[in-house]
């Protein structure tokens, strides 16, 4: 009888602790910092954490935008109270230009962009309307230098200064 109920009581532990484990606060994290060019805070940069492993043949991405004094906070989106824990490329940008393609559409990176810009009439300028204020090598997951690692809670002072 006392074997049953250690095995029952054993049994409701592991269901606790797995249902904690599962969709808790304490499984995700937010991330902020500031980010500078030369040292100079960075206002308007478009600040993108992707995620380094894929689930389902694509990987995540949390994004945010700095403020005047450079500062960004990324956080979760939907029921999830944060990013999932782990290792994230971090791409950087400022884009500034023609007030119909200001900014990238979501999810483009700069090659696409080019590829949009390619496909404009002629002579439009388009081409030459936007531009990056900040160097191309932060601009894609492929070219960054720039990563960082989450872990649950809150993950401050995660600043990057591009040179």
């Amino acid at each position: 009888m006392f074997v049953w109920r250690s095995l029952v009581a054993a049994i409701g532990c592991y269901v606790v602790v797995a249902a904690m484990g599962c969709g808790g606060t304490g499984n995700f994290g937010t991330v902020t910092g500031i980010v500078t060019h030369k040292g100079t805070p960075v206002d308007g940069a478009k600040v993108e954490f992707h995620g380094t492993t894929q689930e389902a043949g694509r990987s995540d991405i949390f994004a945010t935008q700095t403020d005047s004094s450079g500062k960004y906070f990324i956080a979760g989106i939907g029921d999830r109270a944060g990013i999932p824990p782990g290792m994230y490329k971090v791409v950087i940008t400022k884009y500034e230009g023609n007030m119909a393609m200001n900014a990238p559409a979501e999810g483009m990176d700069p090659g696409q962009m080019e590829a949009q810009m390619s496909d404009m009439a002629p002579g439009t300028g388009a081409a030459k309307a936007i531009k990056n204020h900040l160097p191309d090598e932060y601009a894609s997951p492929a070219t960054t230098k720039l990563s960082s690692t989450v872990q649950s809670g809150k993950n401050e002072n995660v600043n990057f200064d591009i040179p």
